[in-house]
């Protein structure tokens, strides 16, 4: 299969579980592909209005949803399949093995999902790392802590959405934060989706932070966009804004890009979307870590906007084998502010005058409505909304993103529940 150009038969494309209600948009890019969706998924949600056919996973084991997988392709050829939800990675590696079709190895997947062998392969390609140890027992992070130095960054060894990564600065702080992170993760959370409850702990790299954003197929890596992330909320790494495109020297994106393509390289991604982010170090660029998927939240609608590529469509071109489309250039500038809860409680939407259109607002998304519970690390990661603008420069569309987002800061409050009575309950 090489183009779209008028299939006798629409193609057929399997999505390995379908995400949150937030991926919805990946599923319009499938039907405006012209594609027959098929679903692999936990349950009947959203998804399953895209979807000719929806088989419920909850509960089965990975040979049963390969055997799954068998039968619907011998029944109806299916041409392609494709995940955008992180922890499915390597299920769907390990369907497109058993089908025959295109995507990345399995043991590429599981590089890309394990902190640890991500950073092995890496270091065994010559790319720099920092200092990094498997941390699987209070005494094996005592001895993590001497080799590897403090401060330091403890995350989970198959961990997504900087979920529990926290900077520790003593050896006595890494034990509480480790013993708090042990007691509160259910079994069933993304961290023990595989064989090991196992953390890493790394040294704490310095300076500014990007994501960048592409495809890689049949292992030649195209980037569409280098993004300037907001300084983080420490010590739970929690993301704040983003701008596009990068406002750092030509020559410093340049490194970036080339240590990015060796990256997928070292991890062998093949067939995929990637989502990396990169550490600006007074030494030069640092890979955080590399993912064979498209990046979240508002990164799909700020790549739109400045440079007219739909990094879903991309993300499945490159996994059915189809020609994804070049670089393109910037226009204009593209800002985003994620609103994050600085205490627990329920929400009120006290306005909804940040939420009126207008032609420089790119999307402003709520991801929490009135009487919602919101918590704060370590209880919870959550946060209530963002907002993205676009501007001719970055000056112009800095100035509308703070007018926007402080009518958006000032639609929320949360009230703790004892306040709000009744109303926190639907009452």
């Amino acid at each position: 299969m090489d183009d779209l150009t008028s299939p006798a038969v629409p193609p057929k494309l399997l999505f390995i579980h379908s995400g949150s209600p937030k991926k919805r948009l990946t599923f319009d890019a499938a039907s405006a592909l012209g594609f027959d969706i098929f679903l692999f998924n936990p349950e009947h949600n959203w998804a399953s209005s895209y979807a000719h056919q929806t088989l419920i996973t909850a509960g089965l084991s990975l040979p049963r949803i390969l055997d799954l997988a068998g039968d619907l392709h011998a029944r109806l050829g299916l041409d392609g399949v494709v995940t955008f939800w992180e922890e499915d990675v390597p299920t769907c590696a390990l369907v497109a093995q058993r089908l025959g079709l295109r995507g990345n190895s399995p043991a590429a997947a599981l590089r890309s999902r394990s902190k640890f062998r991500m950073r092995q392969a890496f270091l065994k390609a010559g790319i720099p790392v920092p200092p990094f140890a498997r941390v699987s027992s209070p005494a094996s992070l005592l001895k993590a802590c001497e080799e590897v130095g403090l401060p330091a960054v403890l995350k989970p060894e198959w961990g997504s959405d900087s979920e529990w990564v926290t900077r520790v600065d003593s050896t006595q702080e890494a034990l509480e934060v480790y013993r708090e992170v042990r007691r509160r993760v259910r079994v069933q959370d993304c961290i023990y989706s595989y064989p090991t409850g196992h953390f890493i702990l790394e040294g704490y790299l310095t300076g500014p932070e990007v994501s960048i954003e592409g495809v890689v197929q049949h292992g030649r890596v195209t980037i569409y966009a280098i993004i300037d992330k907001a300084k983080m909320l420490e010590p739970s790494f929690i993301e704040r804004g983003e701008c596009t495109p990068s406002r750092l020297p030509m020559a410093v994106q340049q490194d970036i890009r080339q240590m990015v393509a060796r990256g997928v390289q070292a991890l062998g991604l093949e067939n995929s979307g990637i989502h990396a982010e990169v550490k600006i170090t007074p030494d030069g660029p640092r890979i955080v870590e590399i993912g064979a998927r498209m990046g979240g939240d508002c990164i799909h609608a700020l790549v739109k906007r400045v440079y007219d590529i739909d990094l879903a469509e991309e993300n499945i071109r490159a996994s059915m084998g189809l020609p994804v489309h070049p670089e393109m250039p910037a226009h204009g500038y593209a800002i985003s502010r994620t609103l994050v809860p600085d205490r627990p409680g329920r929400v009120v939407l006290q306005s909804t005058r940040a939420l009126r259109r207008s032609r420089n607002l790119i999307e402003v998304v709520l991801t929490k409505h009135p009487g919602d519970q919101v918590q704060v690390p370590p209880e919870g990661y959550d946060n209530l909304a963002w907002i993205s603008v676009w501007g001719r420069n970055y000056r112009e569309a800095e100035r509308r993103l703070e007018t926007r987002s402080s009518r958006l800061e000032n639609a929320f409050l949360i009230q703790p529940d004892e306040i709000l009575g009744d109303y926190a309950h639907g009452g």
